[in-house]
């Protein structure tokens, strides 16, 4: 890897720029146009080097004071059919299926955010009654204890 993709995944490892054109930000710190740092952000993906570039929501910060992840214990016929409505939902940031264990008879997580507790408890009511789910628990974070982006270049 060239000095100028370290230098460009070194910036990327932190908060992009907030503004109109980030990546033109990025150029002038680099030394480079837009239209590189694009091209180099194009290469890296397809050589499978950067997976992606998105927006991280900071849910706390955002008046989503009640998170909880819900794990259910589904048969497998509907399991993929309740995954994916839950992963279509607004409150639920990330939906995934896992495999069953003697003590921990849960097989589906979904992480729920809201701003009011009462909003979980709907809408895992409404998923437990709709698909004659028994067995779930709903488990409320009650301390974020480390979120931070990997670092691999300083």
């Amino acid at each position: 890897m060239d000095q100028i993709n370290q230098k460009l995944i070194k910036i990327l490892q932190g908060n992009l720029p907030f503004e109109e054109n980030p990546y033109e930000s990025i150029g002038r710190i680099i030394g480079i146009s837009e239209e590189e740092v694009i091209e180099r952000l194009k290469a890296l993906k397809d050589a499978k080097k950067l997976k992606k570039i998105r927006a991280v929501l900071r849910h706390q910060k955002s008046g989503y004071k009640n998170n909880a992840m819900v794990v259910f214990k589904t048969d497998a016929p509907i399991t993929e059919k309740v995954g994916l409505e839950l992963a279509s939902s607004p409150l639920v940031s990330h939906c995934y299926e896992r495999q069953l264990y003697e003590d921990w008879p849960y097989n589906l997580y979904a992480m729920v955010h809201s701003r009011k507790e009462q909003e979980i408890e709907v809408f895992v009511q409404d998923i437990v009654t709709k698909y004659k789910i028994e067995a779930y628990e709903i488990l409320y974070s009650v301390q974020e204890l480390k979120k931070t982006s990997m670092v691999y270049f300083e």
